[in-house]
């Protein structure tokens, strides 16, 4: 059992708040870190990331070369803005050259690319259940640590539902499930992922506390005719354990 310095036991809620806002680094994964020591950390990281293993590397690539850290760095921050959100590289060029940094699809899509060969990013392909294939429009991007998106975000945690989400997708990948984003007739299910043969269906959300929350949550798994597994992860709250054949897993449960 984790103790704080005062001897006391630290709560598990406690431990996956602290990790949705700081990440998992094991440099930094005291109990006693500030914000003020994660945020010199993960500034080092992310410079050792983008100056040695990106900027350097690429150069010498010709015109698709990814050069500039200053743009490397707003394609990396607008990534990490809309974890869990879908991206293109139109969408996030367009942003970039309102917000004052002109650029091109072309040059956005070379950077993202950059980004993900750096395992800063993942990115997740949508899978239509209903024709059973891969989709190349619209994928979504995660980070690979929820404290680079703290950190990129100036530490304004007020989506801790969609770092939960990433935070669930991370675990998937931990336990060797390859994993895609389900779309079934306009809805989506957060996570399809398949091991071994199995095939597991995934939504992951903050909380269920009302009725009609908690029925749009399961209402994409309820609309999937076939077998295979369902389940729901919730951070906060405590709910029945089935719902019409869908488990209802506590944050707790999913990660331990």
């Amino acid at each position: 059992m984790a103790l704080t310095s005062e001897g006391d036991p630290v709560l598990f809620d406690d431990m996956l708040t602290r990790y949705l806002e700081y990440g998992g680094m094991p440099a930094i994964a005291s109990l006693s870190t500030t914000q003020a020591q994660h945020s010199a950390y993960m500034s080092g990281v992310y410079e050792a990331i983008a100056v040695r293993d990106i900027v350097n590397r690429e150069r010498g690539k010709g015109k698709s070369a990814v050069t500039d850290p200053y743009l490397l760095r707003h394609v990396a921050v607008f990534l990490a803005d809309n974890i869990g959100n879908e991206c293109s590289s139109n969408r996030i060029a367009g942003a970039l050259t309102s917000a004052g940094s002109k650029t091109t699809n072309k040059t956005v899509s070379s950077y993202v690319d950059a980004l993900e060969e750096a395992f800063l990013f993942y990115r997740v392909t949508r899978y239509d259940l209903h024709g059973k294939a891969l989709l190349k429009t619209n994928p979504k991007e995660y980070i690979v640590d929820t404290g680079f998106r703290t950190w990129m975000a100036g530490y304004r945690v007020t989506d801790t539902g969609r770092l939960f989400e990433n935070a669930v997708y991370l675990q998937l990948l931990y336990e060797g499930w390859s994993v895609h984003v389900g779309k079934l007739y306009g809805k989506e299910v957060d996570f399809v992922a398949t091991k071994d043969g199995r095939v597991l269906y995934v939504q992951a959300t903050d909380e269920m506390f009302a009725s009609e929350t908690r029925e749009r949550e399961i209402a994409s798994l309820k609309s999937i005719r076939d077998n295979h597994e369902k389940i729901v992860v919730v951070r906060q709250g405590s709910y029945d354990t089935d719902i019409d054949g869908i488990r209802i897993l506590s944050a707790r449960d999913f990660f331990l």
